[in-house]
């Protein structure tokens, strides 16, 4: 029981039980003098020994001093009950004034030594909430206060490592792109190169064909600056995708708007919480990421070559309202996995490799989080997390 108390709670105790064993020895004192003061005037013995002493006087002055002395003895008999009662009344005042007055003095130091402590466990929350702007206000001095400048100074040293890992992370993700967008753009100018030559060719020659040949590489060179256009459309999509129009939205309503356009195409299960609040989001920007999803699931389905199956469940898990997107088709393997989310990254055969980074971002700007867990050759699901209570937009880190 004692774990589940603060830390405020339990030194309280502690000094309550050090008060309490302190002024225990000083309550064991008052008791025995009191039953001590209670035995005066009872000795019976004394009593008699007066009261004969006085029969056997014979001088009336001396008589008069002995009866006055058992008088004062009797007197000292009916006196004691009120001392006795006085001397518990200030034992237990005292008691209860210095029980007092050490807790409230000692409530008061804890308070000072715990509150430095409980703004330390806050502040502790807030960096798990990956806020790592957040300070605390110094006002202790000595160890906790050092404890404290340490602490900020961790934060402020997190902030600048997840700043430098974020900029590493942009450089290595744009260094990727600009090979792949190389790559991409090399394959048509070759075809685009030799259908020139050829028609070049054609012309210096005058060929007789000259007019099929210009049908057919013009075609050529068409296609292929068509599939270069697409290509530089997708990237253009990427890098320079808008921020959010943020509006309070019913997700249950998206969710559902979306599955109606892929139940013919696959078996849709819809599974919405009726109590799910609603949440500031970009109702196209989440259209586009969950259709993103659903087209991944209905290609899943289609490469494993059985009859499949996707479902759509929503509901609050803690602070966070949590979408899942599940199917059973081909799978991704574990090193594919790290890799899902990375520009123009694609296993597919006539994929681009843009739409699950694009959700991925859509997801991000919003303040979201975005995972997958997958088996090979078994099943998939993309769980996304928006956090409801303590909605954040996270930081544009495009260049």
């Amino acid at each position: 029981m004692m774990r589940n108390r603060s830390l405020k709670t339990k030194t309280f105790l502690l000094l309550a039980c050090v008060v309490l064993i302190a002024t225990l020895p000083l309550g064991v004192y008052y008791v025995k003098t009191s039953s001590l003061l209670a035995q005066l005037g009872e000795s019976e013995a004394i009593d008699k020994t007066l009261t004969s002493s006085i029969d056997l006087l014979h001088t009336d002055d001396v008589r008069q001093d002995a009866l006055l002395a058992l008088k004062e003895y009797r007197q000292i008999g009916v006196l004691k009950k009120s001392i006795v009662h006085q001397v518990v009344l200030f034992t237990m005042c005292y008691i209860a004034a210095v029980t007092v007055l050490s807790l409230v003095v000692g409530y008061f130091f804890i308070s000072r030594i715990t509150r430095p402590l409980r703004n330390l466990l806050d502040a502790t929350a807030m960096l798990s909430e990956d806020n790592l702007q957040y300070k605390i206000e110094n006002t202790a001095s000595g160890e906790v206060g050092k404890l404290v400048d340490a602490f900020n100074a961790m934060g402020e040293k997190l902030l600048v490592a997840r700043q430098e890992k974020i900029m590493a992370e942009r450089r290595a993700t744009w260094q990727r792109v600009a090979r792949i967008i190389a790559h991409e753009i090399k394959n048509p100018l070759t075809p685009i190169k030799l259908s020139t030559e050829r028609l070049y060719d054609k012309y210096l020659n005058q060929s007789k064909d000259l007019d099929d040949v210009m049908k057919s590489t013009t075609a050529t060179i068409l296609a292929e600056i068509d599939n270069m256009q697409k290509l530089v459309d997708t990237f253009h999509k990427y890098a320079k995708f808008p921020d959010p129009v943020l509006k309070d939205e019913r997700l249950q309503d998206i969710l559902v708007d979306v599955c109606a356009l892929f139940k013919d195409t696959i078996p849709v299960t819809c599974s919405v919480a009726p109590d799910l609040p609603a949440v500031k989001v970009d109702k196209g920007q989440i259209r586009e990421a969950l259709s993103n999803l659903l087209t991944n699931a209905a290609q899943a389905i289609a490469e494993s070559g059985r009859q499949g199956s996707v479902t759509v469940t929503a509901g609050l898990s803690g602070k966070y309202v949590q979408i899942t997107v599940a199917d059973n088709g081909c799978g991704i393997s574990e090193e594919n996995q790290k890799k899902l989310f990375q520009p123009y990254f694609t296993t597919k055969k006539h994929g681009n490799g843009i739409g699950l980074a694009l959700t991925e971002r859509i997801i991000s700007l919003h303040g979201g989080k975005i995972s997958c867990e997958s088996t090979l050759g078994e099943k998939t699901a993309f769980t996304i997390l928006f956090n409801v209570k303590d909605p954040y937009h996270v930081e544009d880190t495009r260049s």
